[in-house]
């Protein structure tokens, strides 16, 4: 009798006593959330499209790309910050599926290497970039304006043929442009 009587007082005493929320506990997973959600937050402007019916390469890399101004060429022609700037004319010898695409003469300089619309968009991105860079308050340690850093991304569609990646990057150079980031399509693990 006695045993039954001490289980009736401990649920009795159960039952009277107040239950608080523990905060500590509370706290330390809302921190943990809180940190997890500013790792993985990113913080980049690029915002890297691509055209219906391109086909990137795909790359083995985890890197993102960096901010900076993006072309897009495809077997029909070229964009340039959501701009088409040159269209490509169709080989009359190559018809069907394997369709072949190369640059218009009337798009090319004497020389035959440089694109003029690529070279004139170029350079007026980069005027204006140059000009932003004038205006801001960031400076270097002289007190000079930062520099244009000259970054250019590029999408090439794999059936574009080297010849005219590399008039482009040409082209690129002589506007100013150092530094090519060439994108891909990130490998699916």
């Amino acid at each position: 009798m006695s045993r039954l009587r001490s289980i009736r007082f401990r649920r009795g005493r159960k039952k009277h006593r107040e239950t608080e929320l523990q905060l500590t506990s509370m706290m330390d997973v809302l921190v943990i959330i809180l940190v997890f959600l500013l790792k993985s937050y990113s913080t980049s402007t690029n915002n890297f499209t691509t055209l219906p019916g391109l086909k990137l390469p795909i790359s083995g890399s985890q890197d993102l790309p960096p901010d900076s101004l993006h072309l897009i060429i495809t077997p029909e022609g070229m964009t340039f910050e959501n701009e088409r700037i040159v269209e490509f004319e169709l080989n009359s010898a190559s018809l069907g599926s394997d369709a072949s695409y190369s640059i218009r003469k009337v798009d090319l300089a004497e020389d035959a290497r440089q694109i003029t619309p690529l070279y004139d968009a170029l350079v007026k991105a980069r005027d204006r970039a140059e000009l932003l860079r004038a205006k801001s308050k960031a400076r270097d340690d002289g007190g000079n304006p930062l520099p244009f850093d000259g970054v250019l991304a590029i999408q090439a569609d794999k059936r574009v043929h080297y010849d005219t990646i590399r008039k482009i990057m040409y082209t690129a150079a002589t506007a100013g442009y150092k530094v090519f980031r060439l994108l891909a399509l990130k490998r699916e693990t």
